[in-house]
């Protein structure tokens, strides 16, 4: 469906940029990607820098979370090989709780990185910043609609004059059709 509306959507341009093309007017179309706007701006980014550093805070602490278990493996070996059972068993207790940690914390804070990463996307500030720009460089390079070219968004135009919007005139066109085929039906 999504697609469908896609090719629909893509067709309405075509007609209008056409439409415009034999008219007064000519249309500029512009075309975005986004993917690569988030890559290069977010790499910049203040909040995406501490995002960053947050995750490298976190993969240090499990980094010394698994050198403690390994610690304490050797050490349960070694207990082992000296046929200290009690010891050993202590040790073992001691590396299972230090590993459900471990996994207890990973789950916790990636989750946690996660939702920062979603909330860095999805922000308003951003979104505003970003259509704020795409709104600057089409009217000032002349461009009458800027489209999505990647798949990141659902949203097919970023921006549009309204001398582009031919949405009235196809409501008009339909309806004309429909009169036209319940009289002459």
């Amino acid at each position: 469906m999504a697609s469908r509306l896609k090719a629909v959507s893509a067709a309405v341009v075509f007609l209008a940029a056409a439409a415009f093309a034999f008219g007064e007017q000519i249309t500029r179309v512009g075309v975005l990607d986004i993917e690569k706007v988030y890559s290069v701006y977010f790499r910049e980014s203040r909040a995406v820098k501490e995002l960053q550093e947050t995750r490298a805070t976190v993969l240090r602490e499990i980094g010394r979370i698994d050198e403690e278990v390994l610690a304490l493996e050797a050490q349960k070996l070694q207990a082992e090989s000296d046929r200290n059972s009690d010891l050993a068993l202590k040790l073992d207790t001691e590396i299972f709780k230090k590993k459900q940690y471990r996994e207890d914390y990973r789950r916790i804070k990636m989750d946690q990185l996660r939702k920062m990463s979603e909330r860095i996307s999805l922000s308003d500030a951003f979104l505003d910043e970003l259509v704020s720009a795409i709104q600057l460089v089409a009217e000032s390079e002349g461009f009458s609609v800027i489209l999505n070219k990647s798949g990141q968004f659902e949203q097919f135009f970023f921006f549009y004059t309204k001398e582009v919007d031919v949405t009235e005139k196809v409501i008009q066109e339909l309806v004309r059709r429909a009169g036209q085929k319940s009289s002459g039906g």
